[in-house]
């Protein structure tokens, strides 16, 4: 008798098939997070190694790591912001197609590992062109295109595969590397308190009770980016600084002001450490001090002198929590400016590591550029870096009534530093029409490339009317200080932090030259009781205005590369010598200068030595003002004196160099 045969009807066959099929089809979210999480981390990765070798110039392996590792966090907490978004995507598909459909779990995976995988493929293209042309800088608008499209032939690409095969890949390849990520997140955020990193907001001491003091205030106040030769203070045919003018009536006026670098990270530091950059060692933007320079500087020297000192910036790189010297005053802040790049930059200014600038610039620059892009639409023609708002916090300061001391308060506002966008009061001013008044037009601005439209007289128009601003709100701050008569009772210093330049085909600021416009800037300072105005034509750098003030309330300054400038506020002629401005970007901290481009300047003279080209130039500063005639072949000899006086130093600050 022949055994029987079950016969399955067809409907029981495709269960079990389905039934087989389903789990290698079905929208699995835990996988597609650890998918998620694998990439952004990667891509991170990707973008660490790209620029080692840039931030081993100013930071420690160990100080890298930390940075890398809160970098990390921010990506863990990107990558499941957009697996959240995902989820909400997914449930409101599921809730017009059925739950279990194919096309919502191939839509899924599609969606949620397009913008990933897009990302990671930036990363990789970006890493391989940079190794290719080491010069090479992705402009704004190419990036996003190139963002764009990758993450469209990502999205169709995963729509055409089969489910299956990516899920046995994000099972295989990528969920481990999640796993991985995930656990080194947790450790980190135990790691990060024990490395003594913590959010900042605004740090304040208590006011210390002190003895009475006939010790004037002193109130130092920097315009970022603002030159000598848009100033109508010094001349300048456009009425762009009124209340300066007006200011230098009754202040000196130093005609031959310069700045020791050509951007805020050095020259601040030099401001405040009466040092050259080749001695305090910050070079780069995301540069800061080690001891003991945190510590021996001006801010600290006033407070052992019984000063209340404190300092508002609305430039994380010319804050004291930037440049680690926050422990030497009593109060600092830092007023972010009011967009999405300002909020970001608000809660990654962490105190303990350098995460303002390394999730800005080097890494997370996708991110970077995202919010650029968010801004120019939302902000598109605000000046969201108001200067009232600084010099407001040092007013406040000024009226608390619980500090029973003298007052040094230093304000660092960001007029007229771009993007140009003044408020409508001061647009039009020296420019009509509406080129070059939304934030979006400032979004392909480079040093070599001016914005797509614009030429250098018309962004030097927009430039001038932001002049025009600043000096608006200072002069607002110089008549409250004068009608509650603290103007007649302090110090007042108004100075900026480098210039900005307009000419050579090279725009704004930093790099590798040393342009008039780009180092010589403003310096006007009254005295107690100080009536009459009176104009200073020797030669003078930010180096000294730490010995100048402690000179000026009596106490001696200690060796700095800066010299007192109280000689030159008597009437009396100073001791001659030489000043030095430099750019040394591309060399590590760590190591003796051997690259880079360093200027030295005697009463007539600027010889500029680009070290690592092999060129030089000389210029007579004080007949040409926008250095358009090089002297080096007609003047031979000058050029040699000053040769000779830079090779000099630079060889003594070598040999000296802690090895």
């Amino acid at each position: 008798m022949s055994p029987s045969i079950a016969v399955e009807s067809p409907e029981t066959v495709d269960s079990r098939k389905e039934s087989v099929r389903q789990p290698e089809s079905r929208f699995r979210p835990i996988l597609i997070l650890l998918s998620i999480l694998a990439l952004f981390s990667s891509s991170l990765e990707l973008e660490l190694l790209q620029h080692l070798d840039g931030l081993s110039q100013f930071m420690t392996y160990r100080e890298i790591a930390l940075d890398g590792g809160i970098a990390l966090l921010v990506m863990l907490a990107l990558g499941l912001l957009w697996w959240i978004l995902l989820m909400l995507v997914v449930c409101g598909i599921s809730a017009i197609v059925s739950p279990s459909g194919d096309r919502v779990t191939v839509f899924g995976w599609s969606f949620g590992l397009a913008l990933p995988i897009a990302y990671f493929l930036t990363a990789l293209l970006d890493s391989i062109v940079l190794r290719i042309y080491p010069q090479h800088h992705w402009k704004i608008g190419s990036w996003a295109v190139l963002s764009a499209l990758l993450t469209t032939v990502c999205f169709f690409t995963l729509l055409l595969s089969k489910t299956s095969r990516i899920q046995r890949f994000c099972s295989t390849r990528l969920a481990p590397i999640g796993y991985f990520h995930i656990a080194l997140g947790i450790g980190l955020l135990a790691v990060l308190p024990m490395a003594g990193v913590r959010p900042f907001h605004d740090y304040q001491d208590h006011s210390r009770s002190v003895g009475s003091s006939n010790l004037p205030d002193i109130y130092l106040i920097s315009l970022d980016a603002l030159r000598v030769a848009d100033t109508s203070a010094y001349g300048y045919a456009r009425p762009t600084t009124p209340n300066l003018e007006g200011f230098g009536q009754e202040s000196f006026t130093f005609e031959y002001f310069f700045a020791n670098s050509n951007f805020t990270t050095p020259s601040t530091t030099s401001m405040e450490s009466g040092l050259l950059p080749w001695s305090h060692r910050v070079f780069q933007g995301g540069g800061f001090l080690r001891d003991p320079g945190k510590t021996n500087n001006l801010s600290e020297i006033l407070r052992r002198h019984g000063y209340y000192t404190a300092m508002i910036s609305a430039n994380f790189f010319a804050s004291p929590v930037h440049r680690r010297s926050m422990d030497s005053y009593d109060a600092v802040e830092y007023l972010a400016p009011s967009n999405i790049s300002g909020t970001w930059s608000r809660w990654m200014n962490l105190v303990g590591a350098n995460t303002q600038y390394t999730l800005s610039i080097p890494l997370l620059r996708a991110v970077t550029g995202v919010r650029q892009y968010i801004d120019a639409f939302l902000f598109p023609s605000v000046s969201v870096s108001p200067p009232k708002a600084v010099l407001d916090r040092g007013r406040a300061i000024l009226e608390r009534e619980d500090i029973n001391q003298p007052r040094f308060v230093w304000m660092h506002i960001l007029p007229p530093h771009d993007p140009y966008l003044a408020p409508p009061d001061y647009r039009g001013r020296f420019l009509t029409g509406n080129k070059l008044t939304h934030s979006w037009d400032y979004l392909e601005f480079r040093n070599s490339a001016l914005p797509p439209g614009a030429s250098a007289a018309q962004l030097r128009a927009r430039y001038d009317e932001m002049v025009l601003y600043a000096d608006h709100e200072v002069g607002a701050f110089l008549d409250w200080l004068k009608e509650t008569g603290r103007l007649n009772k302090s110090i007042v210093i108004i100075t900026s932090d480098h210039g900005e330049s307009f000419e050579h085909n090279w725009y704004s600021h930093t790099g590798p030259y040393l342009y008039d416009g780009l180092i010589h800037i403003p310096l006007l300072i009254h005295l107690p009781g100080q009536t009459q105005g009176e104009h200073i034509g020797q030669l003078a750098q930010q180096a000294d205005l730490m010995p100048t003030i402690l000179s000026l309330i009596g106490i001696q300054p200690p060796n700095t590369d800066g010299m007192s400038l109280l000689p030159a506020l008597k009437g009396e002629r100073m001791t001659e010598r030489c000043i030095f401005s430099m750019n040394l970007e591309h060399n590590r901290m760590f190591d003796p200068i051997t690259t880079g481009t360093i200027a030295v300047l005697d009463d007539h003279f600027k010889y500029v030595d680009y070290l690592d080209r092999h060129e030089e130039a000389l210029y007579e500063y004080t007949s040409d003002p926008t250095d358009e005639h090089d002297l080096s072949k007609s003047e031979p000899e000058v050029r040699k004196r000053l040769r000779r006086v830079l090779l000099n130093k630079l060889n003594e600050v070598n040999q000296t160099f802690p090895q």
